[in-house]
């Protein structure tokens, strides 16, 4: 049979019903996918944040222990009287006035506290040899006093003794209780003479942990970075005995060896307690060289996936069964010509399948033909509908980076009071208005200094990338001469450029002219270039500061003899917080604001930027400001 032979109604049918399906299935499709991927990655996202959330809680809490050991430390180094009364009235005051800590102690060399051992032989807090060794502690509830055990043997002691450097241990058991031990080493004009630490039992870790729970029946443990189960709600008796190699799982051991490296992530695997699938995040806890794990079942993860994706297919499945029922209807009835109806159902037909769903049917037709462009229009309205919906789900996860942004700001402010007391009160003590200072002690004041400007620098970016998130940048134009605002920068950076042993050059024409532009704000464009040129230039390189007076422009360029950067990556450069790679990270720091930062400068002075590298000759950063 040829096509003419067939029937008008049967190939109207066959028309209207093939290409109402075709829309729908492929507007659905498109629509159950997009919905559902964004649903899904809000979920591993959530999770991703809770475990952070957690572990970041938790090495909060050790850094402040690891802080109080220092501080132990740091006063037996200046410490002369020779007190041991005194000395053991603040350890147990320390232990007493901080709940975390199970012990406080100072372990001496014998005779390097006082160098009377030989008075204090067999008496509380001291061994048979009378060396000073206290170790207050509340391992058995009450506070009392003991003399440290097996310091000749365990790393708490012989680690710092060898390395003379602060060590944070593996968890180990000492005294039937699994501990963490935060030692600093007592050095007197660079010789070990002692220790002064505490100690943190992860008992309250697992009470802490086993109580977490995420949506039915998800849970939380802990590890050491050796994998030791250090928690669990349920089998109490693997803590401390079992490590996540032993469960025997593939998936569990490499988790095991990212956690060995101190890497965070997640893994999709069988729970080897409950047969469930589930999907296994972790986090570090650097400060106390654990980490933080969320057990999270994957159908409960995605539930809400799951229902939106049965919602949309069963809203779909009715919509394309009554667009094909009004149009078996519509052809049977048919008597007159139907080409405009065809031509424009084609139309929406394409502009559906290209994703624009606000096109409707014209609905002037004949009496008998009104039920297909209403009919369609019904099935665009469902559409259209699920595309908001779609915008809300976007608009949402725009305002998680915001609530990022304002987690940013807030963070910033709270270290800004702290580091300015730091600040001035090192001031003070530099200029010797409290005392005068020997050489060691002026160093060392001197990089406490130098360190917290650093951080304020940090502080001043996070603050910068928080408020142009939230759209409150201020600038103060006015007419400014940009060879001042690089001397000015050149001044800043000139102690940098020597320390890394560089050469710095200039190559500005006198008689530039002004622009209208933000003085401050152009200084910090320049500073941070100039800081990212030193970071990655090695020693004996040259940096060069260059302004070409072009016709409606200065044009600056700032150009070194760095490691350069691969092509691939130029595109990628001025994303907020974008770092090449983890070994650049590593190497040379940042927090990766640095081009970001300088892109939103140059943009609000309605100038240009972009950057050309060479990896292995070079980098040469563009910035064009109009006159």
């Amino acid at each position: 049979m040829k096509w003419k032979d067939v029937h008008l109604k049967s190939k109207l049918i066959l028309y209207i019903v093939a290409g109402t399906f075709l829309v729908l299935i492929t507007s659905t499709a498109v629509i159950i996918s997009t919905a559902t991927s964004h649903e899904e990655a809000l979920a591993y996202q959530q999770s991703i944040e809770m475990a952070s959330k957690y572990a970041n809680q938790f090495d909060s809490d050790m850094s402040e222990n690891h802080a109080i050991g220092k501080t132990i430390a740091n006063f037996m180094v200046e410490y002369k009287s020779g007190d041991r009364d005194e000395v053991n009235d603040i350890l147990r005051n320390l232990l007493e006035q901080n709940p975390n800590l199970i012990g406080t102690y100072v372990c001496f060399e014998p005779n390097a506290f006082d160098g009377r051992d030989s008075e204090y032989i067999g008496t509380e807090g001291h061994d048979s040899t009378g060396r000073f060794i206290p170790y207050w502690n509340k391992l058995d509830g009450p506070v009392v006093l003991e003399p440290l055990l097996d310091y000749d043997t365990l790393d708490y002691y012989q680690l710092p003794k060898k390395l003379k450097t602060d060590v944070v241990t593996e968890p180990y058991l000492y005294e039937g209780v699994i501990i963490i031990s935060y030692v600093t080493p007592v050095l007197r004009d660079g010789e070990f003479i002692g220790i002064g630490g505490v100690d943190v039992s992860l008992n309250y870790l697992d009470e802490v942990v086993s109580k977490i729970k995420i949506f039915d029946t998800g849970y939380a443990l802990a590890t050491s970075n050796t994998g030791i189960l250090l928690s669990h709600p349920d089998h109490k008796e693997w803590i401390g005995t079992i490590t996540l190699y032993d469960l025997d799982v593939p998936e569990i051991s490499s988790m095991a060896d990212d956690i060995r490296m101190g890497k965070n992530g997640h893994i999709e695997t069988v729970d080897p307690t409950t047969g469930k699938t589930v999907i296994l995040f972790y986090e570090p806890v650097k400060t106390g060289k654990y980490s933080f794990l969320l057990v999270v079942p994957k159908d409960e993860m995605l539930a809400g996936v799951a229902v939106l994706r049965n919602d949309l297919i069963i809203i779909s499945t009715i919509a394309i069964g009554f667009m094909g029922a009004i149009a078996f209807l519509i052809a049977l009835s048919i008597t007159k010509p139907i080409d405009e109806i065809v031509y424009d159902f084609k139309r929406i037909s394409d502009e559906a399948v290209h994703g624009k769903v606000d096109s409707r049917a014209n609905t002037d037709v004949e009496i008998d033909f009104k039920a297909i462009p209403f009919g369609l229009n019904d099935i665009l309205d469902s559409l259209q509908k699920y595309s908001e919906e779609l915008l809300k789900a976007n608009k949402e996860l725009k305002s998680l980076d915001e609530m990022k942004d304002n987690f940013l700001a807030n963070v910033s402010h709270e270290l800004r009071t702290p580091l300015t007391s730091i600040t001035g009160y090192s001031q003070i003590v530099c200029d010797e208005t409290l005392g005068e200072l020997n050489d060691k002690q002026k160093n060392a004041i001197n990089t406490v200094i130098r360190n917290a400007d650093r951080l304020g620098h940090l502080i001043d970016s996070l603050l910068y990338v928080s408020e142009v998130g939230a759209e409150n940048i201020e600038y103060k134009f006015e007419p400014v001469q940009i060879a001042e605002i690089i001397d000015n920068s050149v001044l800043d950076m000139v102690l940098l450029v020597e320390k890394n042993e560089l050469k710095l050059e200039k190559d500005v024409p006198d008689n530039l002219p002004s622009i209208n532009g933000d003085k401050e704000k152009l200084t910090v464009l320049l500073n941070n270039l100039i800081d990212n040129s030193i970071k990655f230039t090695p020693k004996d390189g040259r940096i060069s500061l260059i302004v070409l007076d072009e016709e409606n422009c200065l044009h600056i360029m700032v150009k070194d003899t760095g490691i350069g950067i691969v092509k691939e990556m130029l595109p990628n450069l001025f994303q907020k917080f974008y770092q090449i790679d983890s070994s650049i990270r590593r190497k040379y720091g940042g927090t990766g604001v640095g081009l970001y930062i300088c892109k939103n400068i140059v943009e609000a002075h309605k100038g240009k930027i972009w950057i050309e590298s060479e990896e292995g000759v070079g980098t040469t950063v563009h910035v064009k400001l109009p006159k």
